[in-house]
């Protein structure tokens, strides 16, 4: 008979994989979903233990460190995170606190390391029996302190309330296609399926739930009837403002979720370029406009070399730039980010931003509007970026934008995780002279 598999072990193994091995967890979990047979219940139970040790692994990592008489050895580093998953059940979640620990302890033997149970069960009951101080800043732990010093220093007036909403669960936010049908529709099948669901107030096309679920369980997903979209990233299209028949790059395109907006709001009448890098994430993007029944010309290149592809006669009318970046307007959805993130990579990143910025501009259309985008809330990738563009370009015009729920700065608009009910993006328009 086959031992029953330990949901914690998995989600132990998991997380060393991801903070220990800097594996990313887009890739983590759907390969260990692949390799186990888990029950959908135990799915969402494993997606949640992963999802929340690494969203809150300084401040467990320091219980830990207060629980433990000795560090852990390197060689039973999985032990480690097995106590991590135990706190952040005992600490973060409604799990019956005798269930925790007893399916914790259990973790051991599927680790190959029953030895340590009796390590394990004193550790978490230790805690339930009075668990350690911590500083009052404890959410601040789970953020590198190069991070929280970045965040503090861009935002001091809002810093409180990222480092908050960056350790919560985001809500699940959808798109609808419009193409298929109406919001008001989508919703009312929502409703009929007992789905708590509203109209995003910030996106014409935007739903919130009340509860995340499995894509599968969504009313023709598979269909095409929307994608999972968070707000800010929906405000794209409107900000890009393309229109009917005009010529559309979209420069950094996979996995292709603003394209396919773009798309949808103007029922494929754009001669829309989509290019990426990477060609596996090309094959996303078109697996994406598969899915929803659209078309476009998908391209694998380097968008800033354009010596390397072919652009249309005359240029585009529209070019959005969805620039790489840190990623750290959108810790709250990706908690692996901040384990893998330097400060150093900031650097690189301005650099490839500036590449795009300025390799793209002659392809841009006199008149035509130039989007640029980053889920990043950090300056010198955004308003700092624009600015320098600005000044050693004599043909580039500010164009201004605003929204109900963003901050206006100088060269753009910017949305902050906590502050307003979004992930963290910029957005600068710019138009050339004509």
């Amino acid at each position: 008979m086959a031992r029953k598999l330990n949901t914690r072990a998995l989600a132990a193994r998991a997380t060393r994989q991801i903070i220990d091995q800097g594996r990313s967890l887009d890739a983590v979990l759907p390969s260990l979903f692949e390799q186990v047979d888990l029950s959908a219940q135990n799915r969402s139970l494993l997606q949640e233990l992963v999802y929340g040790v690494c969203r809150w692994y300084g401040e467990l990592d320091a219980l830990a460190g207060q629980l433990l008489r000795s560090p852990i050895r390197n060689k039973d580093r999985e032990l480690h995170f097995l106590l991590l998953v135990g706190l952040y059940q005992l600490r973060h979640l409604d799990t019956a606190q005798h269930a925790a620990v007893a399916e914790t302890v259990s973790g051991c033997q599927q680790l190959n390391k029953a030895w340590a149970k009796k390590l394990i069960n004193g550790c978490l009951r230790s805690y339930l029996r009075q668990p350690p101080e911590l500083s009052a800043d404890a959410a601040h732990l789970s953020h590198p302190k190069w991070i929280a010093g970045a965040l503090e220093t861009a935002w001091p007036d809002y810093y409180n309330d990222i480092v908050q909403a960056n350790n919560q669960r985001p809500p699940m936010c959808l798109r609808v296609n419009r193409r298929q049908g109406s919001r008001d529709q989508y919703l009312e099948q929502l409703h009929k399926q007992n789905f708590s669901a509203l109209a995003d107030p910030y996106s014409s096309d935007g739903i919130v739930l009340q509860q995340a679920a499995p894509v599968t369980a969504l009313p023709a997903f598979a269909e095409g009837a929307v994608s999972v979209q968070d707000t800010a990233a929906q405000l794209a299209c409107d900000l890009l403002a393309a229109q009917p028949g005009e010529s559309v790059l979209d420069a950094c395109a996979a996995p292709g979720g603003k394209t396919a907006h773009l798309l949808e709001r103007h029922d494929d009448q754009l001669a829309l370029d989509a290019l990426d890098i990477s060609a596996r994430r090309c094959e996303q993007l078109q697996a994406t406009l598969n899915r929803l029944q659209l078309d476009a010309h998908v391209v694998n290149a380097d968008a800033a070399d354009t010596q390397s592809w072919d652009q249309p006669d005359g240029g585009y009318d529209r070019i959005m730039i969805d620039a790489p970046c840190s990623g750290l307007g959108v810790l709250r959805r990706h908690p692996d980010i901040r384990h893998h993130r330097t400060a150093a990579d900031v650097d690189n990143l301005v650099a490839q931003q500036q590449r795009l910025l300025h390799g793209l501009w002659p392809l841009l259309k006199p008149g035509g509007r130039m989007l640029y985008l980053t889920c990043s809330i950090l300056p010198a990738e955004n308003n700092d970026q624009i600015d320098a563009f600005l000044a050693s370009h004599g043909d580039a015009m500010l164009t201004e934008l605003s929204h109900p729920s963003a901050l206006v700065l100088s060269h753009g608009v910017q949305t902050l995780p906590g502050v307003h009910e979004m992930d963290g993006f910029f957005y600068s328009a710019l138009t050339k002279a004509s």
